[in-house]
């Protein structure tokens, strides 16, 4: 007779029935004609008489339907014993009281069931020895109770579950483990309820004597590092009660910092600057000692963190001599661990054996019209091919205004060159000085004999082409005066706009130059425009040198102060070497435009046409706008904390932007105005690349490359963008269990990217003490991976030193190669302050997986808890088995023999 359990818990018992038993009346009657019929032959010959009589009754008992039928009873009726299996957590985080507290809980719930087994557990479960017995704390003292093992303590009571018994598993634990990851494969493998006991917050503080903790909880600094590279040691101390300590911070066994610090309840951040100004392993260590009174334990008063430096990086910065590329250079000397070199647009290297040396490239408000095309190319594969890293500014001269669109950088670039989907934006208006002068007309042979007019004027036609109907346009010509070609007026459509491109066609030469003259009548007519959240923008197009007296230079002033009062953007195009191209740039760089040299006449359509675009794009976006995370990013580490508005005292204001869509796969750290990119990042090939919409000058973001904040700042989105050093072939990593068991492993490759296998490769690790282990060999686990599993014993930092040798054979050269590395073993976790809620957490999802109750100190678990049914007793319903086909198949195999005994014996007998 067998049982199982379903889903509601109840017993199925087997029982024998007959599912015709009136059947079995006549087996009486049909037996005594039988023996009549018999009789009379005095039962002979009597085998075949026996096997008449069995096959009868076989028959007979066929009819009554004979079978076994599954019976539901509750658990008030069964009749099994209970069995109790109760597994007590003796495990430091506890606390002695706690300890007590548990054992006795687990002696009071013993006595309710019939059977009871008690398991203590810590770092692994022990059994004590008979059960309802009295558990005393020496059975406890035989654990490693710096170590909670919860999985295997569940497992390790369910090996006495008992099938023919009612079980419980009960579970007496404050939750926290330390090793959580295993917990739910362990959770799917129990075959009963787990019943949970979750104490509450003011008991496990009772538990714990009620006393004053303080822990440092964490150390941190990069763990790689660029010689004399300026950091912050960041120091997180926890207490639970407010407390003063004294903290003592060393680099290398060198003190750095100590004082006295004032502790709150909440998390306490410190930051500690410094920098590292030697190559090779770097220790840092950070100690505390807490008043007396304000603390338990001394195993959580000491963490340290361990950091790799580097040779500096090369870094060539491209940018026009300009005080904010000065400026933007020495921000990035004093960040530390970088070699700057400087170089104008015109020197990127065409090849990229020259940029090899450098690990990084800075574009600083460089246009892509100032670059060749192998330029672009080279940077293209420095970054892809190569695995470098690029960072490229906005500014008036590059990405959207830059003419990056349709060039190699376009697709280097984490954006996309398209301002966000805006609402329809306001009326803008365009004012096109245009030189008519009489060199303006003369005709360029290496172009067809196309003159500059003619190309300034299809220049001026293409630009109505791609403004909007509302927008204004207003077309200047000069020479020695000036003339209204096109009055400002709306572009509109149809009859209108072929009229104002019929006018601009209609211009001729004229005599001289007077540029001053001619921006005094044009700007003074752009400012009376009613374009009052639109742009205005002002394009000035000449090949020469104005005669404009001795005011001049005033007279320039007086014009650039209205500009900026008015909010104007001026432009200029210097025509040919004639052009007085100090005064068009002087122009442009103080009227918030840009300066384009057109050195042939047939570049003017493109230019005229890209100020146009710009103008009426949404891109570029001016005002005050606030920087703010979008989401962590190494390159913003220790930077952006705390609330919005306490962000607000700290980051510096930014005034102007261009407003880009970041690509699919790319990282946006920063974002100002309505969410758009501002700081973005991407792998592209091998390398990275980030872009940062904003300039790195006066004009936007000025304070962005003022004070300890722009150092910090632009040193860390540079060292993002940078590759990982050489490790060298021989690399190491470490895997660190929960009890100190940690795992050393070595990876190694030829120079030619083959496996190195079959070298003896041995560790050498170095304790926090500064003591030498003894050599651990690592064995080969897989082509060119060794490793080998040791347990330590002291908490800290330590070192390994791998040394790999390989002989020469006759099919491998000789192979050697060495390398260090260095990582911490923390304090058990145990001795972290609790976490009422995540500990509580993982009780309840210990009993819900399993389905098991949750119970507080002093009560009992209701009900029984019986074995789960497997997945698939539970999905098939139990039937019927039916006896009757088998005893007529019985039946039926004993006729033949039967027949052929009778007649044997009547053979025989004659």
């Amino acid at each position: 007779m067998g049982c199982h359990v379903d889903a509601s818990h109840k017993f199925m018992e087997t029982t024998f029935i007959f599912q015709n038993p009136l059947a079995l009346y006549l087996l009486p009657l049909v037996w005594l004609i039988f023996l009549v019929m018999t009789w009379r032959r005095r039962f002979k010959p009597f085998g075949p008489f026996l096997l008449r009589l069995t096959m009868l009754v076989l028959l007979m008992l066929a009819l009554s339907q004979p079978a076994t039928v599954p019976m539901e009873i509750t658990p008030e009726e069964k009749t099994t014993s209970e069995r109790a299996i109760i597994l007590v957590d003796q495990s430091v985080s506890i606390g002695e009281m706690g300890h007590v507290a548990l054992r006795r809980e687990a002696e009071r719930l013993a006595t309710y069931y019939d059977e009871a087994f008690l398991f203590l557990f810590a770092d692994r479960a022990i059994l004590i020895d008979g059960p309802n017995i009295s558990i005393t704390s020496d059975e406890a003292d035989k654990l490693n109770q710096e170590l909670t093992d919860l999985s295997q303590a569940l497992l390790s009571g369910a090996e006495f579950i008992n099938p023919t018994s009612a079980n419980r598993l009960i579970l007496l634990s404050d939750g926290q483990s330390s090793n959580l990851y295993n917990l739910p494969a362990t959770l799917s493998k129990l075959p009963v309820p787990v019943d949970v006991l979750i104490p509450t917050a003011e008991q496990r503080q009772q538990w714990q004597g009620n006393r004053n903790e303080v822990q440092v909880s964490k150390v941190s600094v990069p763990p790689i590092l660029r010689e004399n590279e300026d950091i912050d040691v960041e120091i997180l101390i926890q207490a639970n009660t407010p407390t003063e300590v004294t903290l003592q911070l060393t680099h290398n066994n060198q003190v750095l910092a100590e004082h006295i610090e004032q502790i709150t309840t909440s998390n306490n951040r410190l930051l500690f600057p410094t920098s590292v100004a030697e190559i090779g392993s770097q220790v840092f260590n950070v100690t505390i000692a807490p008043n007396d009174e304000a603390d338990t334990w001394s195993q959580n008063n000491q963490l340290a963190a361990f950091a790799q430096v580097y040779p500096p990086s090369h870094i060539l910065i491209v940018g026009p001599e300009t005080e904010q590329v000065a400026q933007f250079h020495q921000r990035l000397s004093e960040a530390g661990g970088f070699i700057i070199d400087r170089a104008t647009p015109d020197q990127i290297p065409t090849n990229l054996s020259a940029l090899e040396p450098y690990s990084s490239m800075i574009l600083l408000d460089v246009s892509a019209r100032d670059m060749l095309l192998e330029q672009m190319v080279a940077i293209q594969e420095f970054v892809r091919s190569l695995g470098r890293g690029l960072l490229v500014t906005g500014g008036r001269h590059s990405l959207t205004l830059g003419g990056y669109a349709e060039t190699p950088l376009a697709d280097l670039l984490p954006v996309k060159l398209e301002a966000p989907p805006r609402e329809e934006r306001p009326p803008v208006a365009l004012l096109l000085i245009i030189d008519h002068s009489g060199s303006m007309d003369e005709k360029e042979s290496n172009i067809g004999l196309i003159s500059k007019l003619a190309m300034a004027k299809e220049a001026a036609i293409r630009a109505t082409d791609i403004l909007g109907p509302e927008d204004l346009i207003g077309i200047l010509m000069f020479d020695n005066g000036h003339q209204w070609v096109v009055p400002f007026r709306n572009v509109s459509k149809g009859a209108v706009l072929l009229d104002i491109q019929e006018s601009i066609a209609s211009i001729e030469r004229g005599g001289g130059t007077r540029i001053l003259e001619a921006l005094q009548i044009g700007v003074g007519a752009l400012i009376q425009q009613p374009a009052p959240q639109g742009a205005k923008h002002a394009v000035l197009l000449t090949d020469g040198r104005s005669f404009d007296g001795v005011d001049a230079e005033q007279g320039y002033l007086d014009i650039l102060k209205q500009i900026e009062a008015e909010n104007i953007t001026l432009s200029t195009i210097a025509i040919g070497t004639g052009a007085d191209q100090a005064l068009m740039s002087y122009l442009a760089e103080n009227g918030r435009g840009r300066y384009h040299f057109a050195e042939r006449p047939d570049e003017l359509p493109a230019l005229t046409m890209a100020e146009s675009d710009i103008l009426r794009s949404n891109s570029l976006q001016e005002g005050d706008f606030q920087a703010s995370v979008y989401a962590p990013h190494p390159m913003l580490r220790d930077l952006f904390v705390g609330t919005t508005v306490e962000q607000r005292d700290i980051v510096p204001p930014l005034l102007g932007y261009l407003a880009l869509t970041p690509k699919a796969t790319a990282e946006t750290a920063l974002q100002a105005g309505p969410g758009d990119p501002l700081l973005t990042v991407w792998g592209y090939g091998l390398g990275r690349v980030a872009v940062w919409s904003s300039d790195t000058g006066a004009e936007w973001a000025a304070g962005w490359l003022e004070g300890k904040f722009a150092t910090r700042f632009w040193g860390q989105v540079i060292g993002y963008t940078l590759p990982a050093p050489d490790l060298g072939l021989l690399q190491l990593s470490v895997e660190i269990e929960a009890d100190n068991a940690v795992t050393l492993i070595a990876n190694a490759v030829s120079p030619t990217g083959q496996t190195i296998d079959l070298a003896r490769t041995e560790a050498v690790l170095t304790t926090p003490n500064g003591q030498n282990l003894r050599p651990v060999t690592l064995h080969q686990v897989s082509p060119g991976q060794y490793q080998q599993s040791v347990r330590l014993a002291d908490y800290g930092v330590y070192k390994l030193k791998v040394n790999q040798t390989r002989p020469a054979d006759a099919r491998n050269e000789a192979w050697q190669a060495s390398t260090e590395l260095g990582f911490v073993l923390s304090y058990p976790a145990e001795y972290n302050l609790p976490d009422y809620q995540t500990d509580e957490g993982v009780l309840q999802t210990v009993a819900t997986e399993t389905g098991g109750q949750i119970f507080t100190l002093g009560q009992v678990p209701t009900g029984v808890s019986l074995l789960k049914p497997d997945a698939d007793e539970a999905a098939k319903p139990v039937e019927p088995i039916e006896y009757w086909p088998y005893l007529m198949v019985v039946a039926l195999l004993l006729w033949p023999f039967e027949i052929a005994w009778r007649r044997w014996a009547r053979l025989r007998f004659q």
